[in-house]
This record gives C-alpha cells, structure tokens and sequence, in this order.
C-alpha cells in the first residue's frame, strides 16, 4: 500500500463514509471508491462493509487496522527525522486540540508559532475523548497534545491552567437562587450530560460529590447543550474556558463547593519528539503562562 492508499483507508475506517472521506481528503467519491476497491483487489481480501448508510470495517479490516495505522505512523516518523536533519525552517507536526482550547488559546499561539518559524505546517486534529486523546499520543498518531483531564498514560505532561469548572442555568430558573450551585442539587434537578461526559472530567463533578446525575438529555454539542439550558431544559457543568464569552441568555454558576479541571499540554516523550513539536510545547506554555 502506497501512502495515498494507507491515508484513503484510515480516513474511510475513521468516517464510514466514502463520501465524507472524499471530502475531507479532496477526492471524488468514486475516487475513494476505487482505491478502496484497487486495496481490496491487491489483498484478496474484503475490507469494508458496504451498507446503505455508509461502511464499516470487516473482521479483515479490523484486524489489519493497527497495522495500517503502524505504517502511517512510520512513514511520519521518518518524514519527521528528515525534517529535524533541516533544523525548523521546514516540517510539519500534528496537534491534537479540543474545542474550547481551539477556539481560546490556539489562534493566538499559532500566530506566534507562525511568525517566528513560517516553514513549519502545523495540523490539527479535534479529540474530546480524553482516552481517545491519551491513546493517539501514545501511537505516534498524533505528535502532542492538549488534554482535559488528568493524564493516566506513561507521557510527558505539562499543566498549563487550573480551569473552573461551572453550572449553567437558566436566567429564569427558580429552582436554583443565589450566585453558586450547590452541590447537593446535582443529583436532584434535570442534568444535559455531554455524549463523552465520563471521558471528559464532568462526570468526576458528580463522583465527587457522591451525586448521581438525573440526565434529561444526552448531547454531542457543547453550544446545543447550553442553548438547551438557557430553555430551562436542565442544567449543564462546562469548563469556564469554553463558556467564555457564551452568546446564550443563561446564568454561569460557581459550585458552592468549587470544582476545577486542569488543561495540560503533552507527547509521547520529551527526548524523543522533533524539534518542532518541542519548540510548540515551548510556544504553548509561554503563551497561556503571559495570557491566562
């Protein structure tokens, strides 16, 4: 498999979707169609499912994924130790970011990061689930990465900010009066839990507190949640940093017992990460150490 086969792949198995692979790689989908079929044609093997509502992998493709990831990850590798051999005025490395980091913080320190090495590509990749996040730092997947909750992985990790963590209610909510949420209505009034609540550090709120949440709803969007509440639909808990500047009519609540999560900044490891990843890392901690 060349390296446009090994990348058609990945994207078609992290999609299920030709369609969504092809838009998001600049393909036609009967160009990712093809390749894919050109793959299966050379293994002999069937390595998708082909069903009305997209593809999933087959038990082939399953058990040939790490592999494939294997040699995407190699090829990066070297790509990489080609690129240091030329010091920074040329390279790239991969950023794994969350939403509230990418809107807040990132536009900021890519524009210092750019300015001073403008040869340097930088990419990006969204993770809200911190295992998710912690096991593509660990692969090579990705070369560093912001993280939301307290790392349990053997990497090299840097905290950057203690981040309060808040209620969100309704302007008119009645149930909860004053200018703090207290713990002990956690369990009591409606919850809008987020889709990777338990990978995200929200649910730690509860575990704490030794509340069970009375979920109402279940969401995959942050702004639709707190939209949610600002309706009186229930209560959320959000990091403060992503409900800066919210455009919703709602109340923004400390816990009367106060919560906090801490945001970190981390790879794989220290001694072996190109200059480039190390030299962001540097950039990062600067930045949020001067700006928050």
């Amino acid at each position: 498999m060349d390296r446009s086969s090994v990348e058609v792949f990945l994207t078609v198995a992290q999609e299920g979707s030709f369609r969504k692979a092809a838009n998001k790689l600049g393909y036609t989908q009967a160009g990712i169609s093809y390749i894919i079929h050109s793959i299966e044609e050379d293994l002999g093997l069937t390595l998708f499912i082909r069903e009305r509502s997209g593809v999933t992998l087959s038990p082939e493709g399953r058990a040939l994924l790490p592999q494939i990831k294997k040699i995407d990850n190699d090829a990066r590798a070297l790509r990489q130790s080609v690129n240091d051999l030329k010091g920074l005025e040329q390279g790239s490395i991969t950023v794994q970011v969350f939403d509230s980091v990418s809107i807040h913080w990132l536009p900021s320190i890519i524009k210092e990061f750019k300015r001073d090495f403008p040869g340097v590509q930088v990419l990006f990749t969204s993770e809200e689930d911190s295992a998710k996040a912690e096991e593509r730092v660990m692969t090579g997947e990705v070369d560093c990465s912001f993280f939301m909750t307290d790392v349990s992985s053997d990497l090299d990790v840097f905290p950057l900010k203690k981040d309060s963590l808040l209620a969100i209610v309704a302007p008119d909510c009645k149930t909860i009066k004053g200018n703090v949420f207290p713990v002990d209505q956690l369990g009591k009034i409606p919850y809008i839990a987020m889709k990777y609540d338990s990978n995200t550090g929200m649910r730690n709120v509860f575990s704490r507190n030794n509340a069970t949440p009375d979920i109402a709803y279940h969401m995959d969007n942050d702004h639709a949640a707190i939209a949610m509440a600002s309706k009186g639909l229930g209560y959320c808990i959000f990091p403060e940093l992503l409900v800066r500047n919210t455009p919703f009519d709602v109340r923004v609540l400390e816990l009367d017992k106060p919560q906090y999560r801490t945001i970190s900044i981390g790879t794989r490891s220290m001694a072996t990460a190109s200059k480039a990843c190390l030299k962001f890392i540097e950039y990062t901690r600067r930045w949020v150490e001067e700006n928050e």
